[in-house]
Formats: structure tokens, C-alpha cells, sequence
């Protein structure tokens, strides 16, 4: 594992950002697969099919790495984690959620309705799930597979998140088979969309994870092409 941007590397909380790149680098390659299957369409009469895809398994298995992290053996939990918890796709009832969309509303009029365009994040490490405590709002992280060509969607969401008020330290993309090159070159062919800059990206491919800044790789793609 590897932080490569210069931002994270002095940052106090950047242990947090270590763990989820040990987490990656021991979910075995049978989690990794991109899962292909077929669902109805949404005319349930018809005989169309469409693909449909799924990270879901991949994250729920992040998940139990990180939290092997968290407690490596069975009543000691690491310092660092001892008032905060980890949460994965929380249900959209709860206080967070309700500040989560008070927030999304005042940016963006597709989020004015509480229930429409849900963005739910797949892992959250923050006090508790009640709690909007500034001090204790560690991470928020979206994952993503690369064979997923919706990938980059989820860049959007987290720069709506970060302009929410929720604030978090770390809004975190997680690219899975994915290299921090072919993220870059990814972005310079996506639509010209004005994403947070400080939304820190971990990109795994072949078992090593690397780190770094949204901003940080934009700037090397337009230092290389001066």
C-alpha cells in the first residue's frame, strides 16, 4: 500500500486512510469478481432483460476486513477506533440521514423530496449513527468496481456530500480493480463535471492499494501535458 499524495501523508488522521488499504489488500480475489446477472426489466411482462451489477458483496466483505482491523483479536479494539463506529448502507430514518438530506436539498433540486435519488453511503466511520458530532466524523466512502462504467457517478455524489455540512475529515472514492492511472485517464475522457478536489482516492489493482487526492491527480495530468 502506498499514500502517494503529499496532502495525505501530513495529515494527523491518515492512519484511518491505512486501514482501509490493509482492509483492500486482504480481500481475496473471489470478492473482487465483478458479478454480472440478469434482471427483469421494468416492464415485468416483457421478455427484455437488462445487466445489472453488484459491489455489493465486495463491500460487505471490505467491511469485515476493516473491522479486523479495528479489533484484532476479540475485545481489544485499537485506540484510535474506541469512540466511533463503523457503518455500512445505514437505513435513511435515523438523525444522520435526516441532516444528510436537509443538506443534498439545498444543493441541488433532486433531493428536495426526502425519498427520491437516495445517496447511501456504503461505509461510514463517525461516533454513532445518531450523531452529527463534528470531532468524531472520521470518513465517509463510496465504492466502486472497475468494470462499472457508472464509476465516476459516485465522485458527484461525494462532492454533494462534502458540501452537505456533514464534515466529515475524509470523503473517501474506493476504486476497485482499478489503477490511480487508469482513474486519471478515466477522467480527463468523463464529461467535464467540477468535482470536490479533497475527495481522496484509493484505487486498488493487483493487490496493492495506492492513495491519493482528487486534486493532487488532476494536477498531474495537467503537468504532464504542459
Amino acid at each position: 500500500m502506498e499514500i502517494i499524495s503529499s496532502i495525505l501523508k501530513n495529515d494527523p488522521q491518515k492512519q484511518y486512510l491505512e486501514d482501509i488499504m490493509n482492509a483492500l489488500e486482504n480481500v481475496r480475489n473471489e470478492y473482487r469478481r465483478w458479478t454480472l446477472y440478469k434482471v427483469p426489466s421494468v416492464n415485468i411482462e416483457s421478455e427484455d432483460y437488462q445487466d445489472s451489477y453488484c459491489e455489493r458483496v465486495f463491500a460487505y466483505e471490505l467491511y469485515h476486513q476493516i473491522r479486523l482491523v479495528i479489533e484484532p483479536e476479540p475485545g481489544k479494539i485499537l485506540e484510535r477506533y474506541q469512540n466511533v463506529l463503523l457503518n455500512g448502507e445505514q437505513v435513511k430514518s435515523d438523525s444522520f440521514f435526516k441532516k444528510l438530506f436537509e443538506g443534498l436539498s439545498k444543493l441541488d433540486k433532486r433531493f428536495k423530496e426526502e425519498g427520491n435519488n437516495r445517496i447511501i453511503p456504503d461505509l461510514v466511520l463517525h461516533k454513532d449513527i445518531g450523531s452529527i458530532d463534528k470531532d468524531s466524523q472520521i470518513y465517509l466512502a463510496e465504492i466502486k468496481m472497475g468494470g462499472n462504467d457508472k464509476a465516476l457517478d459516485d465522485l458527484e455524489k461525494l462532492t454533494l456530500l462534502k458540501r452537505s455540512n456533514l464534515s466529515f475529515h475524509f470523503y473517501v472514492f474506493i476504486y476497485v480493480d482499478m489503477s490511480v492511472e487508469n482513474l486519471l485517464t478515466k477522467l480527463m475522457d468523463h464529461k467535464k463535471v467540477e468535482y470536490a478536489k479533497d475527495i481522496v482516492c484509493i484505487c486498488i489493482k493487483d493487490g496493492e492499494a495506492k492513495c491519493t487526492t482528487l486534486g493532487e491527480l488532476l494536477a498531474k495530468y495537467i503537468y504532464r501535458n504542459k
